[in-house]
Order: structure tokens, then C-alpha cells, then sequence
């Protein structure tokens, strides 16, 4: 009825999101054999809560994350979905790693593209070398670029996503965050629009991650949680004020001289936004970094429509699935339309 585990890794080395369009046949090859050791390697979650030789610490956050699992299938009506249902250890600390890039005086991301996915704002290698390299050529082309290892990805339903080494020690907001946040990819995908896949299933992530702390986590967590995330959302309109007036600059007499002096002063408000106690442990490590226009591509594709997706989620009351049904009207309409009605959501 379905393909086999190894002609499965073989297409989705061609078609699942991790991928970036690219024909180099070695780009591929890469990607095939990265997706075929996480689903070659993975051991069923059961069998390894049943087995003797599965360390307590790892047996804890297994049956925490099973929790989570079926809990948050319930919530998105995902049936019998075997997401997360087994476990694989890569051995390393990141899964894949992406590169974002950007011209140096434009916010214009560049894409990559490819027939199941579609366009997306990133390449993604199972390598860090790989990923390195690519980088390293596209700053020859004078763009502006970052490389970030990435945790967990979405296959988009071609496989049953297992839970990996790299997250299963996650605390358990965080934890509960990517895996709520990853299902959500199978629930509604826009091919084309990663922006609008993202702060979906950001806004899903946030939802639920109250609702299991309230229901069977630690609500007294709660408050401390709903507070970091007021100022991750303060802070995040803040950079993409800057990214704004940025785009705008970069059309001006002196991109140069307008992107120092505007990055300069970015850091410098949220310095002081810091000392008042207004920072966030995301964007105390984000500010530590030599920043340029990827990484504001990258806040951007995650987070400005979060405020409009949740938005749409409170003006159904916070029931899920008419909130699923409003997101799949949205993803219909041509991209110009969607976005133009996400932007009359948003708050403000």
C-alpha cells in the first residue's frame, strides 16, 4: 500500500523541506543519506520504555514526550499520526543546518526551490561543513549570510518524524514548544511561503504550550512564560521596525553608511532594553552576534505574522479546528491577498 522505508528516504531526499532546490546531484545524494540514517536508526518509543537497557533519564523524557505527543494530536485532530512515535540518536547536536542569505543591500531573502515544498528562504545540510561552504560562496556573490543548526524538522507527513537526541533533553516547555510546533507543519503547508507556514505553527506552539502547563505541566510556570513571551514579542517588533526602516534606507543615497549606523543603534535600544530586565534569553545570544540583513530575514520569517495568527485564533474563541479551517481559507488565496488580510489582523 505504501513505499517501502528505503524508496521513501530516496523520494524525500528529493521533495521534503529540509531540502533546497538545488540540481546538483551531490546536494541530493547528501540529503538522501541524511534522511535515510534518521529513519534507518530510529527504535520504536515503546520498545525502548520497555527495554532494561534504556537509561532512566532518557525513559523520563521519552514518556514526557509521548505525553505531549498524543496530546497534541487530540488537539489538531491528527488521528493516528505516528509522529514522534520512535526515537533516533544522531550522535550530534544538531540535525541539519541551514543557510539564509541576503543581498547586501536588500531584504530581499534568497530562495530555493523545489516541486513538493516549494520555495523556501533557506538550504538546509545534513553536514555543518556542507553548510559552511555554501555560505562561504554566496558571501563571494556579496551576500550577506548566517548558517544556524537546526533541531527537528518537518517531513510533512512523507515520514514519521521521530523524536531526535537533539531535543529530547529539551526542558519541558521547550520541549512541548517543538514538537506542538512541528506537528502543526502537518496540519496546513503553503507551498511557497515560509513566512506564513512558520508563524502558524509559532502560534500554534504558543496556544498549546499553555494549555499542557495549565493542564498537566506546572501552571504556577505559566505567568513566567506568558511574561517572556510579551517581551519576545516587544523585542521582535523592535527588529523588524529596524528591518523596515532598513528596506527603506537600502533604497536611499548611502545603503552604506545607513546600514552601520542602523544596526549600531539596534543594539544599542535593546542594550538598554536589556538592562531594564526586558530581554529574553533568545535575543541576549541573537544581539551577542555580528548581525546582518539574513538575520533579519530570519526573525522575519518566524515571527511578524505570530501577532495576526494568533489573532485569528482569539477571534475563534481558541477552537483549534475552526481555527485550522480560517488558516486553510487563508492559504488559498493568492499570496498578495493572504498576506494583505494577515496584516489586517495583526494587532496595532
Amino acid at each position: 500500500m505504501s513505499p517501502s522505508p528505503h524508496a521513501r528516504a530516496i523520494v524525500v531526499a528529493a521533495f521534503t523541506l529540509v531540502l533546497g532546490g538545488c540540481a546538483q546531484l551531490g546536494y541530493y545524494v547528501q540529503a538522501a543519506k541524511g534522511q535515510y540514517r534518521i529513519i534507518a536508526d530510529r527504535e520504536p518509543v515503546s520498545d525502548l520504555l520497555a527495554s532494561e537497557d534504556t537509561p532512566e533519564s532518557l525513559k523520563s523524557q521519552l514518556e514526557l514526550a509521548d505525553r505531549m505527543r498524543r496530546f497534541a494530536l487530540e488537539r489538531m485532530a491528527l488521528g493516528d499520526n505516528p509522529g514522534f512515535s520512535h526515537y533516533t540518536d544522531l550522535g550530534r547536536r544538531y540535525v541539519t543546518w541551514n543557510v539564509v542569505a541576503a543581498p547586501a543591500y536588500s531584504l530581499e531573502p534568497k530562495t530555493w526551490c523545489f516541486p513538493i515544498a516549494g520555495c523556501v528562504a533557506y538550504k538546509g545540510y545534513f553536514g555543518e561543513n556542507d553548510a559552511l561552504a555554501e555560505a562561504d560562496a554566496l558571501r563571494a556573490l556579496d551576500y550577506d549570510v548566517i548558517t544556524y543548526g537546526v533541531r527537528a524538522y518537518s517531513t510533512l507527513g512523507w515520514f514519521a518524524d521521530p523524536l531526535l537526541n537533539t531535543f529530547i533533553n529539551f526542558p519541558e516547555p521547550d520541549l512541548a514548544a517543538l514538537i506542538f510546533h512541528e506537528l502543526a507543519h502537518q496540519v496546513v503547508y503553503v507551498q511557497d511561503d515560509s513566512a506564513f507556514n512558520e508563524a502558524f505553527a509559532t502560534a500554534v506552539e504558543l496556544a498549546l504550550v499553555t494549555e499542557w502547563l495549565e493542564l498537566y505541566g506546572d501552571p504556577a510556570a505559566v505567568p513566567g512564560l506568558l511574561d517572556q513571551r510579551r517581551r519576545q514579542a516587544e523585542i521582535t517588533a523592535m527588529v523588524l521596525d529596524y528591518r523596515d526602516r532598513l528596506a527603506a534606507a537600502y533604497l536611499g543615497a548611502d545603503p552604506v553608511t545607513a546600514k552601520t549606523e542602523l544596526f549600531a543603534a539596534m543594539k544599542s535600544e535593546y542594550a538598554k532594553r536589556a538592562l531594564r530586565g526586558e530581554g529574553t534569553p533568545f535575543y541576549d545570544w541573537w544581539f551577542q552576534r555580528p548581525l546582518n540583513n539574513a538575520d533579519l530575514l530570519s526573525v522575519a520569517t518566524y515571527y511578524h505574522l505570530v501577532p495576526a495568527f494568533s489573532a485569528l485564533l482569539e477571534s475563534r474563541d481558541g477552537d483549534l479546528p475552526a481555527f485550522f479551517n480560517a488558516v486553510r481559507e487563508l492559504g488559498e488565496k493568492p499570496a498578495e491577498e493572504r498576506n494583505r488580510l494577515l496584516v489586517e489582523l495583526a494587532p496595532g
